[in-house]
């Protein structure tokens, strides 16, 4: 046992289970013990209060006790804080998998492109590890250019037992760009479809057109994901949803800044 440190009363308990997550903006500022507001760590020779060294975070010096436990620099694990950002930015730890999981989803209406009749489908959803379920339905989903159902599909309503109807799961149609990471940035290329002209020549190779998806951009296609789809991508809505993987602004007024810190991807 290490002398350093006091010796704790506390009673022993058993671990039944270990739940890894990400942490969602709520759980962020409840958890968080100061709103930061400056740059500067220090004034006057103390701690600039508000600041990066806020002693509320925990202390560094002997002579001074952290002041949300009140313990010294030896007994305080040390506290978190939280900016408020203006606009929402990338996760660097995230950007793959958000990455990922935009091109299983619809750019558009956000509902999962593969065709849940597909066989091969069918068979990934009964692959239980959330991970390698999500490598599964991304190989189905990657190739799609076009989103299924709208108007160009008829789609085959069932009916229950009672002769209600029963919705359709059915997507917008709308055209799928390829999505690439660059950096730090997301872009997003649209291909329009080859066509023939009315003499039967084909038409010249189409122009893409490129757009730079903005953080703000990708979070609202990743808020309309669905509980169902999130758990059919291997993620657990409880635990981790796809748009706690942005970093967002506030959620009533307009701050400066916003920051996150993150558990873990749900396993």
């Amino acid at each position: 046992m290490d002398m350093r440190f006091p010796f704790s009363p506390a009673e022993m308990a058993k671990v039944h289970m270990v739940q890894f997550g990400i942490l969602s903006p709520d759980e962020i500022r409840q958890m968080s013990v100061v709103e930061i507001l400056h740059s500067e760590t220090m004034e006057k020779g103390k701690p600039k209060p508000a600041g990066l060294s806020d002693p509320r975070l925990g202390t560094i010096d002997r002579k001074m006790k952290c002041e949300t436990c009140m313990a010294s620099m030896a007994e305080c694990p040390g506290h978190f804080g939280h900016l408020e950002l203006a606009k929402p930015m990338f996760h660097i730890g995230f950007l793959k998998t958000v990455l990922s999981i935009m091109r299983c989803v619809c750019f558009n209406c956000s509902k999962i492109l593969a065709d849940e009749d597909d066989a091969c489908f069918k068979q990934a959803l009964k692959v239980r590890n959330p991970k390698n379920r999500l490598k599964f339905i991304y190989d189905k989903c990657n190739s799609k250019k076009r989103c299924a159902g709208g108007d160009d599909i008829d789609v085959q309503k069932e009916h229950d037992g009672c002769g209600a109807q029963l919705k359709s799961r059915s997507g917008c149609g709308a055209q799928q760009p390829d999505i690439k990471v660059h950096g730090i940035k997301m872009v997003a290329e649209f291909k329009a479809p080859k066509g023939k002209s009315d003499e039967g020549e084909q038409l010249p190779e189409p122009v893409e057109r490129k757009q730079i998806l903005s953080a703000e951009r990708v979070l609202n296609v990743l808020k309309r994901i669905s509980d169902e789809d999130c758990l059919l991508l291997g993620l657990n809505p409880k635990f981790a949803r796809p748009d706690w993987m942005i970093l967002p602004p506030p959620p009533v007024r307009p701050s400066v800044m916003m920051g996150t810190s993150s558990r873990s991807e749900v396993k």
